[in-house]
């Protein structure tokens, strides 16, 4: 995956890009500069990357996550990760780049998410928290967040991302209010 930010982006948007081409496999950041959508997508085609991730400033902060997908043409992929916090760990970490990592919910309340979150990044789901390696662990304790960790220890070594909202980038026909 591609991971870059909205045109004139905050400093936190392009410091969690970063760090999230940290944590997911098979990825990279670049700065999106002046670059159109569509020299992005050329970019991540001739990278060899089939989908594109863009965060989005808000109110000087990162406020939006979306997703391109990227094939003999692209498309917006109807997936929208709206943002109501980012808190960025200050401290490295002394591993290098992860591999195969894993989405565990930890509660009920949490796992629609983490499903819905690991058919877009293409990330397998576990049901139980794995005994090894890099983890995504969704959970709703104090709000719907998204945390990277090493287990076995299960520590923060990532970004936190408070969610508050994810679902559909299109309304569709019928549609009434937010989504979920």
């Amino acid at each position: 995956m591609l991971l870059t930010t909205s045109r004139r982006p905050c400093h936190l948007a392009r410091v969690l890009g970063r760090e999230l081409a940290r944590f997911l496999p098979g990825s990279e950041y670049i700065p999106r500069g002046v670059k159109t959508i569509e020299k992005i997508v050329f970019l991540a085609k001739q990278r060899g990357h089939d989908r594109v991730m863009i965060i989005s400033s808000l109110l000087d902060k990162p406020g939006e996550i979306r997703f391109i997908e990227v094939r003999e043409t692209w498309r917006w992929m109807d997936a929208t990760i709206r943002l109501a916090g980012v808190t960025v760990s200050r401290v490295k970490t002394k591993f290098g780049r992860l591999g195969k990592i894993r989405i565990y919910a930890e509660d009920a309340s949490s796992l629609e998410f983490a499903r819905w979150l690991g058919k877009i990044l293409g990330i397998d789901r576990v049901e139980r928290t794995p005994e090894s390696g890099p983890i995504i662990l969704i959970t709703s304790k104090d709000g719907l967040k998204i945390k990277f960790g090493v287990m076995p220890d299960a520590e923060d070594v990532g970004p936190v991302l408070l969610v508050s909202s994810f679902g559909p980038l299109f309304k569709r026909l019928g549609d009434v209010g937010g989504s979920s």
